[in-house]
């Protein structure tokens, strides 16, 4: 590669091509990763499922056919609001030791490290033991129809895949303790809308059937219900393994089955964002739609609901909970439609232990913890067909890196992306050892 082709430059080229979804339009980004690897050698498949929205693959033959390894990574982003940000969201400016830009954490400088580790290992001339397969999606922001899922039904020996690396985990560094996520699992997607109706009229005349009062008192009283914890064995594993020893509220951490028992513990886990919505299922409105004018009573309102549950969950128990909470007065309408709803990979793999192996290599003694991600990703495609799938990114975050990645100046720090090529090169050339 050039100097024009450096890490750097790569991601801050790449963040410059606006892929925010929607619309999506990441036919340029899919042209932009096919002139580098094209450049080195490698063979490429551009999958166009509609105008301007593309899928790209690039495959290094492995010595054995079939159950191919698959390097995962979406290059659609979510929008941002240029006023907000200190620096053009789409400028991939490089300031102060940092690369700025929409999808510097979600997920470019994955995808780019991902890429270069894959060129690394076809310039080396290693013959991987299976198909190593680079795939960039796009449509993973707003659900994969035009990606992930596409690819899928197009390409039938990703559906025989013997393991998906993608995002989901990383390093998390807190107070300087440092632990490594690897995302094994993740929530159920279950939102849903409530409407109602009523008389519509004159604001200075109002009547009791009322369609805001009906969704306003449904959504009141989802609020009001406390759902109860429930504790999957990761959540168990993760949460031992960064808490123990520690002292919360004041009383020493053991184990997490003690300490939900003790109600300074589990009323502070209960308040940290994260740590509730590892243990329970979460429902919360987003969007709300109603009247247009301030003195008249709309006929008709209605509020967007996320709800996030926990992989165990049976969705149709809890929209017959959600129904029962509601009342009759409001018309439940569900979004969930086709998204799968995956087992949790094992982790009891030799993927699990060699990825563990290397990071204990590069960082110490570290916990290295499965995780349930809160959110959702592509990986949920792969393990509804039961194919071991981890999201993984050796970079390093804190929580404040992290609240930027949906947010305002996303940023990555050029010294932490550096490091992640390095520790993604290793992870690679391990994956391409893989024989079953």
């Amino acid at each position: 590669m050039s100097e024009n082709d450096s890490p750097v430059k790569l991601l801050s080229d790449f963040i410059k091509i606006n892929t925010s979804n929607p619309p999506g339009n990441e036919e340029e980004a899919v042209e932009f990763l096919d002139h580098i690897l094209t450049k080195e050698g490698l063979e490429t498949q551009i999958y166009l499922p509609v105008k301007k929205r593309a899928n790209l693959l690039s495959k290094i033959k492995g010595r054995q056919k079939g159950k191919p390894i698959v390097l995962l990574g979406h290059i659609d982003v979510v929008p941002a609001n240029p006023d907000e940000w200190d620096v053009h969201p789409f400028s991939g400016e490089i300031k102060d030791g940092f690369i700025y830009g929409r999808g510097t954490i979600d997920m470019k400088s994955q995808t780019i490290s991902q890429l270069l580790a894959f060129i690394d290992l076809y310039k080396k001339g290693v013959v991987p033991e299976r198909d190593l397969i680079f795939l960039a999606t796009c449509d993973e922001e707003v659900g994969g129809k035009y990606g992930i899922e596409y690819m899928l039904n197009e390409v039938k020996e990703l559906t025989e895949a013997s393991f998906v690396l993608s995002e989901g985990g990383s390093f998390i560094e807190e107070n300087g303790f440092i632990h490594a996520q690897i995302a094994v699992a993740e929530k159920k997607i279950s939102q849903f809308i409530l409407k109602a109706y009523g008389q519509g009229g004159h604001g200075s005349m109002p009547s009791r059937d009322s369609a805001n009062e009906k969704v306003i008192k449904a959504s009141y009283a989802i609020l009001s219900y406390k759902w109860p914890i429930k504790v999957t064995g990761v959540v168990n594993s993760y949460l031992n393994g960064i808490l123990k020893g520690k002292t919360i509220a004041g009383v020493k951490f053991n184990t997490l089955k003690e300490g939900l028992k003790n109600k300074k513990i589990r009323e502070a886990l209960e308040e940290n964002p994260l740590f509730n919505a590892l243990l329970r299922n979460t429902v919360v409105p987003t969007i709300l739609k109603s009247g247009e004018k301030i003195n008249v009573i709309p006929s008709e309102a209605a509020i967007y609901f996320d709800a996030r549950l926990l992989p165990a969950e049976d969705k149709e128990k809890f929209f017959v909970r959600i129904k029962k909470i509601c009342g009759k007065d409001i018309e439940i309408t569900r979004l969930d439609g086709n998204i799968p709803d995956p087992e949790p990979s094992p982790y009891n793999t030799k993927f699990f232990k060699g990825i563990k192996d290397i990071i204990k290599k590069s960082k110490g003694d570290i916990p290295v913890l499965p995780c349930l991600l809160t959110g959702a990703s592509d990986l949920r495609y792969f393990r509804r067909l039961n194919i071991p799938a981890y999201g993984f990114f050796p970079a390093v975050f804190d929580k404040d890196e992290i609240l930027r990645m949906h947010g305002k100046n996303e940023r990555i720090s050029i010294e932490n992306y550096m490091n992640a090529i390095e520790m993604t090169k290793e992870i690679v050339g391990f994956l391409a050892t893989c024989k079953d």
